[in-house]
């Protein structure tokens, strides 16, 4: 048994984690609990926030500041939880892809986790905004299900990496992101984060945005709107102004 260190005191506290350790079969709550506590949000990105994406920054921001972040931040804070609990764990980046009109988002900019268990290797991330499988995907190619839609992982080369994450969300499979299995480190998260930070082709350094599943379903929320979809119909949507935003994220989302 892995002795509960300070930092995954913090973490099982903030998220809720009545246990004092984490197995694999507790993966699937386990990260439906991280996914529930954390936005994805761009705050930092807008305020320009120069800052390292060390395990202590992760802590101090995600802990004990109030943050959510992007997937350099969440998946980056999930990788050391993980390895402190025990986990063999990697940081592994991807590509996301677009859609068919837009194609491939900027290269190797984003960050998830490859995780190595007795019975085989996963996939697991909770920084990719709602379209979260809630437990981890098998490198096999087994599909699994979470209320976004089904997930699974093919090996494929493209030219972004060696694997794809599939979604089916209803209208059918659609690619979320290439990856690659080579190891990446904490430098590769600060160069994605200056890449997200500054590009002009980053999609997150233009207006505010955040987003999170729920028990019930999932909200998001734009500069304009402020959308909650509850039980997999019901839909509260609200325009919001300029000035709510901050507001709204701290009450709703954080």
């Amino acid at each position: 048994m892995i002795k509960m260190s300070d930092f995954l005191k913090d973490c099982f506290h903030k998220i809720g984690w009545e246990k004092d350790h984490v197995s694999f079969g507790d993966l699937p709550l386990f990260l439906k609990a991280m996914a529930y506590r954390f936005p994805f949000e761009n705050r930092a990105v807008l305020a320009k926030e120069n800052y390292k994406i060390t395990k202590e920054e992760l802590w101090r921001r995600l802990l004990k500041d109030q943050h959510g972040g992007l997937c350099y931040d969440l998946n980056g804070f999930l990788y050391f939880v993980l390895r402190e609990a025990g986990f063999h764990v990697k940081l592994i980046r991807g590509t996301v892809y677009a859609g068919d009109q837009e194609g491939w988002a900027l290269e190797g900019t984003h960050a998830a986790v490859w995780l190595s268990a007795e019975n085989g290797d996963y996939l697991v991330d909770i920084g990719f905004g709602i379209n979260l499988a809630l437990q981890p995907i098998p490198l096999s190619g087994e599909t699994v299900q979470s209320p976004v839609g089904s997930f699974r992982i093919k090996r494929e080369e493209t030219e972004k990496g060696s694997h794809v994450l599939l979604m089916d969300k209803g209208e059918g499979w659609q690619i979320g992101y290439a990856f690659t299995l080579e190891e990446s480190d904490l430098g590769d998260l600060d160069n994605m984060k200056d890449i997200i930070h500054s590009h002009e082709k980053s999609p997150f350094n233009k207006f505010p945005l955040a987003s999170k599943l729920t028990p019930s379903g999932r909200m998001v929320m734009s500069e304009r709107h402020f959308t909650i979809h509850e039980n997999g119909s019901d839909i509260q949507k609200s325009d919001i102004g300029p000035s709510e935003f901050e507001e709204k994220l701290n009450t709703h989302f954080l």
